[in-house]
């Protein structure tokens, strides 16, 4: 059985003499040789695999990237050594087929239209990117030379050209072409991996090697997508890989059935269970190889969008490496395992050594460690939220995570009130109603009341005289002196009865911008651990629920130090988690407490401090003009069913809740079963 083809060219099915090169080639791979017969390479070339991807009109057989990655597969399945061999002939193949027409994309296209096999190397010791490449083209002598090491050649000694990358004596990055037999040239065989030891993946040593000026092309001249690209090959081996594994499985059953007529059930499910995580690995390569051919036809086209289809698709190849190696991998251990299942252990290490099951194995984690899954899983995370098309440095990051901050604030106004203001409004009903008049149908505010001595002034009742006037808005309790507020159970519950009653819409602001003490620290923990004692979640929704809430899960916090409370608190949680706590004092552990700080006229992050970042912007106000000019400067609300919706605070600046440390001495209220949970 064999896997259906992706393409319409169905290249390793229907070139003659394919079919039983692949069979040879897969019989010889069983040696695991370190080196492959040239005649492989020869007879592949002639049969058409090097210009799959040229043009019928340029000498090639015109096939679609799916038609490539098909016939990559096949010989994969065949020897993966053999597969990847190939893929700088690939690459350099496809970066000439997206070129524009002119004379370096003639030269190349020629040479591979007539069976040129093209190597190289690019990697370099110290690391492979274009900042690091010590590979030197000097023109010094007046003809260009190359001198440097090149860390890994794929494919090399099986090559007639080889593309090497460089540095010229203008210091802009170039591709340098040359013939395999030039002299200056030293391909040493010292690859050392425990896996893909056929590749002739050793190291090129370039001695003043001449190059010829017109096979010298800019750096530029690589395609978009080409790091999609130089993955997408390494994937379509492995998936190779996994259907030579599947192939060595179905033989190791033959011959259990021919020995015993017939296979235990383990090794039958062994062998579907390798059979399907193979054709999950397929099913994810031919999308990769969808996508990247509508990057492909829109970049030959020159459409507007092609940049970003070719991202989407680089992106598509990184998300398919996550999924594709595990699959991989986990097929070919699994087909290591088939003949323990056996009972005779001489037999089953006979079957396991003559087939070199360990083969498939070790090619597969020797692959998937070429590009580190990790790395790419950053590269996905860097594209798809902060808009980096690859792994960025920490500075290139920390720019784009601001910037993606940035780019996601909307900031709230917040309308500080005045307490005499604030205490004339709740005793004035017309007052209300002129200010509720004016706000509705803007864009919502918060309004902040705050508690100062000696003033007479109910922050929490002038809130909840607010509410059903503007039910859209939200509201902060302001505390200066925490002193002032007496015992840390009572702000707490008022606190807390104010977020049952808004629906998670108010805040708690602490402005006295005084350091902080272990009394205040205190104060706070325990106003915070009081707010999450009763859990919303743990109320009864039904009706006809025998218990009203499922008592076990409220707790008492058992806080000692200034202000010794065991709680629980008698008003359930904030439908936000906990009310948003704003602070003038930045504290140890911040992110732990503190939701935003006060700074300046703003609300900032915390980790932000007085850098940047404000989701709210403060204006203060002393009387009923203040409030209406603030009214007027806001944009009205286009859907005023929606402006009608009421929305957390938390949900609003789009804030999780902070992780407040466990209390020491946290305990349940009541156990599970008392006579107190139907109460």
């Amino acid at each position: 059985m064999t896997s259906r083809p992706f393409g319409s060219l169905d290249w390793a099915r229907r070139t003659p003499g394919i079919p039983a090169l692949l069979d040879e080639i897969r019989q010889a791979s069983i040696a695991d040789a370190p080196e492959l017969p040239q005649s492989f390479f020869t007879r592949l070339a002639a049969a058409g695999f090097g210009r799959i991807r040229v043009p019928v009109a340029e000498g090639g057989l015109g096939g679609d990237v799916l038609d490539l990655l098909d016939a990559l597969v096949a010989i994969a399945a065949a020897d993966s050594n053999l597969a990847q061999a190939w893929r700088t002939h690939v690459l350099a193949t496809e970066r000439h087929v997206k070129s524009p027409a002119g004379a370096l994309r003639d030269r190349w296209i020629s040479r591979v239209a007539t069976g040129s096999i093209i190597g190289g190397g690019w990697t370099e010791a110290d690391g492979s990117g274009p900042s690091v490449f010590t590979t030197r083209l000097s023109t010094e002598t007046g003809i260009p030379r190359l001198t440097g090491r090149k860390f890994y050649s794929t494919g090399s000694r099986y090559a007639d050209w080889l593309e090497y990358s460089a540095v010229d004596d203008a210091g802009e990055l170039v591709i340098a072409a040359l013939k395999t037999d030039a002299p200056g040239v030293t391909l040493l065989d010292d690859w050392t991996g425990f896996g893909q030891r056929a590749t002739a993946s050793g190291t090129t040593v370039l001695d003043g090697a001449p190059v010829d000026p017109d096979d010298v092309a800019p750096w530029q001249t690589q395609h978009l997508g080409t790091p999609g690209w130089q993955q997408m090959i390494l994937l379509a081996v492995l998936v190779g890989i996994g259907e030579g594994a599947r192939a060595a499985a179905s033989d190791l059953i033959d011959q259990i059935d021919r020995a015993h007529g017939g296979s235990p059930i383990l090794v039958l499910e062994g062998y579907g269970r390798i059979s399907a995580l193979v054709a999950s690995a397929r099913a994810s390569l031919g999308e990769i190889g969808r996508l990247s051919e509508i990057a492909h036809q829109a970049i030959i086209a020159g459409d507007a969008d092609a940049e970003t289809l070719a991202d989407d698709a680089v992106n598509a190849v990184f998300q398919a490496q996550a999924t594709i190696v595990p699959q991989v991998i986990e097929a070919a251990d699994k087909l290591m395992t088939l003949p323990a299942l056996l009972d005779d252990v001489a037999e089953a290490q006979n079957l396991r050594q003559s087939l070199r099951l360990d083969r498939f194995w070790r090619n597969a984690q020797t692959l998937s460690t070429h590009n580190p899954v990790l790395h790419r899983l950053r590269a996905i995370a860097d594209r798809e939220i902060y808009a980096i098309d690859r792994i960025a440095d920490p500075a290139e990051r920390e720019v784009a995570v601001a910037q993606s901050i940035t780019d996601g604030i909307r900031p709230l106004t917040v309308v500080r009130v005045d307490a005499a203001l604030a205490a004339g409004l709740t005793a004035d009903p017309r007052s209300l109603d002129a200010v509720a008049a004016a706000f509705g149908g803007r864009e919502p505010v918060l309004f902040q009341f705050d508690e100062r001595p000696g003033a007479h002034f109910d922050a929490a009742v002038a809130i909840a005289t607010l509410l059903h006037r503007l039910p859209s808005a939200w509201f902060a309790i302001g505390t200066a002196d925490l002193g002032d507020t007496g015992h840390p159970y009572n702000l707490a519950r008022r606190i807390a009865s104010l977020e049952q009653l808004s629906g998670g819409r108010t805040a708690w602001v602490l402005d006295d911008g005084t350091a902080e003490t272990d009394e205040q620290r205190d104060r706070i923990r325990v106003v915070q651990q009081l707010l999450r004692t009763w859990p919303r979640e743990s109320i009864a929704a039904d009706a006809g629920a025998r218990h009203f809430a499922q008592t076990e899960q409220i707790r008492r916090i058992n806080a000692d130090g200034a202000y010794p409370t065991a709680g629980p608190l008698n008003v359930p949680s904030s439908p936000q988690h906990l009310p948003v706590f704003v602070s003038s004092r930045r504290f140890d552990d911040v992110h732990r407490y503190v939701d935003l700080l006060v700074r300046d006229d703003a609300w900032v992050l915390p980790y932000a401090d007085a850098a940047g970042h404000p989701l709210a912007t403060i204006h203060e106000v002393s009387d009923i003009d203040g409030l209406l000019l603030i009214a007027g400067a806001l944009p009205q609300i286009a859907d005023a069913a929606a402006d009608a919706v009421p929305q957390t605070l938390r949900a609003r600046l789009r804030l999780p809740a902070p992780a407040l440390y466990e209390l020491p001495g946290a305990s349940a209220r009541f156990e599970r079963g008392s006579e107190t949970e139907a109460s």
